[in-house]
């Protein structure tokens, strides 16, 4: 049997290197435990905090030819205690499975369930953080230059394998979506732009109404490796209708800038404006910003009191400090203030308190990673009527989490 495999290893291994194929198959097994007591929102005093302990499991095979690349991730996420010892559950499933076609070394084609990340994931990520990670069900076409890139990609989606138009709306994501993104590098600096249609589908049966909603806008970003400087600007606009179908006009500014100090330590300094709705607003018009598919725990507050953002919209001012003590540790702490853009009520509310966020990272190999945090939250009468908390007696929030992440690589030929 030793022999067999022997054999076959070097078959495989003498076919790969003939024909220029590499084969990757690797794993992310990620425990994540956390102490909950006000995660996402205040708790009430007569309710007990929650500690809650997550497992995700992905297996990934990668294939790539001078002409074809192809992936396919399985995931499995579970709680661990949601099944007893004698049973396996049943939560596995594809993340990814797609396959790539290479006209030439820079243009390409690529279709299947894939996962989509740009800039700094605001709007398109896979949202690694989360237990259910996203991808997309759609066909790309690509440009990767040297100084540009190009992607354009189409997506239409149906709730199952029909043989005529659906009479009732499709609702468990977008109807379709299409986006254009360039960038294109200019040394130091790199200038991306992106649009986005992502239609909607709502109404009653044979009275459907779609609600297509554009995104246009772009990032700057200043990079230089012989500068400790580094700054990143991001512009957005909204408009058409949001899956409401009401008529929508909203935008997102957002700016951070970093500053190494030396080796060990830097700062950062940044802000978030997204734009939001008055209160008395008509019904049938909105100017609240949406995130779209990015990621919600990147970006104001890792406590996630505002991962989906308030209809008054929302300002996030935050400063922070990194310690990188070694080369596999480091330590940030970041300060956040929260207001919305929009008055709350007619008294004209806005604050909604401010948020604390420590993180620790140690990385022992490139096989297995400890990450913790702790985070509070600083509530106030904002807080309160936004989070429907008014005239209830709260803890005070805190969240903390410690985290395992293993990523073995069992082939990479």
């Amino acid at each position: 049997m030793k022999k067999i495999f022997l054999i076959t290893g070097l078959v495989f291994f003498a076919v790969t290197q003939l024909l220029g194929q590499t084969v990757k198959i690797d794993a992310e097994i990620r425990s994540r435990g956390e102490y909950r007591d006000g995660f996402q929102e205040p708790l009430a005093d007569t309710l007990n905090p929650a500690y809650v302990n997550n497992l995700r499991t992905k297996l990934n095979f990668a294939y790539a030819s001078p002409d074809v690349k192809a992936k396919l991730s399985l995931l499995d996420t579970r709680t661990l205690g949601s099944t007893d010892v004698g049973r396996t559950g049943n939560g596995l499933g594809i993340l990814e499975a797609w396959g790539e076609y290479n006209f030439t070394p820079e243009f390409s084609l690529s279709l299947g369930r894939q996962g989509l990340e740009y800039d700094d994931k605001r709007l398109f990520s896979y949202n690694n953080w989360s237990n259910t990670p996203g991808a997309h069900d759609l066909l790309m076409l690509k440009y990767d230059g040297s100084t540009l890139t190009l992607h354009i990609g189409s997506a239409y989606n149906n709730a199952g394998d029909v043989n005529f138009k659906s009479l009732t709306p499709y609702t468990l994501t977008y109807k379709t979506l299409n986006f254009v993104r360039a960038e294109k590098n200019f040394g130091v600096l790199s200038v991306s732009a992106l649009w986005v249609n992502d239609s909607f589908e709502s109404g009653t049966e044979g009275d459907l109404t779609a609600s297509y909603r554009n995104t246009v806008g772009g990032n700057i970003r200043l990079t230089d490796k012989a500068s400790p400087f580094t700054m990143l600007t991001t512009v957005y606009y909204q408009f058409g209708r949001d899956r409401s179908h009401r008529e929508l006009s909203a935008f997102l500014f957002a700016f951070k800038a970093q500053q190494k100090l030396n080796d060990k330590y830097s700062l950062q300094i940044g802000g978030d404006t997204y734009s939001g709705s008055a209160h008395d607003l008509d019904a049938g018009k909105s100017n609240t910003f949406n995130k779209l598919y990015g990621s919600n725990h990147s970006f104001n507050g890792s406590i996630e009191y505002w991962r989906t953002l308030p209809s008054q919209g929302l300002i996030d001012l935050y400063a922070g400090a990194t310690a990188r003590f070694s080369p596999k540790m480091d330590l940030n702490v970041t300060y956040h203030h929260f207001r919305t853009a929009k008055e709350i009520d007619a008294d004209g509310e806005k604050s909604i308190g401010s948020e604390i966020d420590v993180t620790a990272n140690y990385t022992f190999n490139s096989q297995f990673a400890l990450q913790g945090g702790w985070s509070a939250y600083l509530t106030n009468d904002g807080t309160d009527l936004l989070k429907r908390k008014t005239g209830i007696d709260t803890r005070f929030p805190q969240w903390a989490y410690l985290q395992l992440t293993f990523k073995p690589v069992f082939l990479n030929k």
